[in-house]
């Protein structure tokens, strides 16, 4: 009897089970139209010597240019527009040769390769995992490229460049007025070595981007980034350019965090300094439960960025 007694005046005293946190169920509607408080960032107004150079690229590229009975021609009028030309001048620093020699090599480029009609049901298979995919904004109306390369599912080295092309692509045409550049997350939580592309893709890339949509990245944020990663980051690094090399941020939880003492602040990025916050997804510090889903994304995007093309004013 005392030990029932015992047990009952135990049982009384205890406190009552604490409620358990439900955690929220997640979204799976990717964020893929901008805040409308957007600050985007101006573009230094150009000097007579800098208009007078994008004079004479433009009557350059008037005479190379497609002729109307191209099939292709609607497509490459859209891309050099004033804003394409400007672009290229900035990243050869004004150099008139230069910028026309790179803008050339990417007209060419662009002919054979067409990026702009890559097939969505060719890349589809690339993107079934959530791999890379947008969602979001940043203050300034970059679209953010969401970039997990533990979710990596193919082998087929072509295929990727094709499906990393078609999300440049389609990235800017999701860039909302005023906005020329995204921002690219790159989510190493839980990624191994052997998830990483491989060096001949991972160069093909870097060439891609650089040569053929200069002045496109705004800011590149790392979050929780592997020693195989900063193995390779520390050897690449000296032969950045310091303006790129300024772009790349890594990602604390809390502002003022330096968890690694070796790096500058300059190097660290508090996200609610650079995204809305609640466009940012849990993962990286946020409160936005969001859960990939392949046929909700796809459609979406689709639905804003041309289905299957759609041809814009670059």
């Amino acid at each position: 009897m005392d030990f029932f007694k015992s047990s009952k005046q135990k049982a009384a005293s205890s406190p009552p089970p604490t409620t358990t946190t439900i955690e929220k169920e997640p979204v799976h509607d990717p964020i893929l139209v901008v805040q409308k408080d957007y600050q985007p960032m101006s573009v230094p107004p150009v000097d007579d010597a800098q208009a007078q150079k994008l004079r004479q690229l433009r009557t350059h590229v008037d005479t190379i240019m497609l002729p109307e009975s191209d099939a292709y021609h609607l497509n490459e009028k859209g891309f050099l527009t004033d804003a394409t030309l400007h672009r290229y001048m900035r990243a050869r620093k004004w150099d008139f040769e230069a910028a026309k020699t790179m803008l050339e090599a990417t007209i060419h480029w662009r002919r054979d390769f067409k990026p702009d009609l890559l097939d969505p049901t060719y890349i589809r298979p690339e993107a079934e995992t959530g791999k890379m995919y947008y969602n979001g904004f940043d203050l300034a109306g970059r679209p953010l490229w969401i970039m997990r390369p533990r979710h990596q599912n193919s082998k087929d080295n072509e295929r990727q460049i094709k499906h990393i092309v078609f999300c440049l692509e389609r990235g800017i045409r999701l860039m909302p007025a005023g906005v020329e550049t995204i921002d690219i997350i790159i989510d190493f939580k839980g990624a191994l070595a052997s998830h990483h592309p491989s060096l001949a893709t991972s160069k093909k890339f870097l060439e891609i981007l650089s040569n053929h949509y200069p002045e496109r990245l705004g800011y590149a944020l790392i979050v929780k980034s592997p020693w195989f990663f900063l193995t390779s980051f520390k050897l690449v690094s000296p032969f950045i350019d310091p303006v790129t090399r300024a772009k790349i941020k890594f990602v604390v939880e809390k502002r003022g965090d330096n968890a690694d003492v070796k790096r500058d602040a300059s190097e660290l990025a508090y996200l609610p300094d650079y995204i809305p916050e609640d466009q940012i997804e849990t993962e990286f510090y946020g409160e936005r439960h969001f859960s990939f889903d392949i046929d909700t994304y796809w459609s979406r995007l689709l639905e804003l960025t041309g289905d299957p093309h759609k041809i814009i004013d670059y």
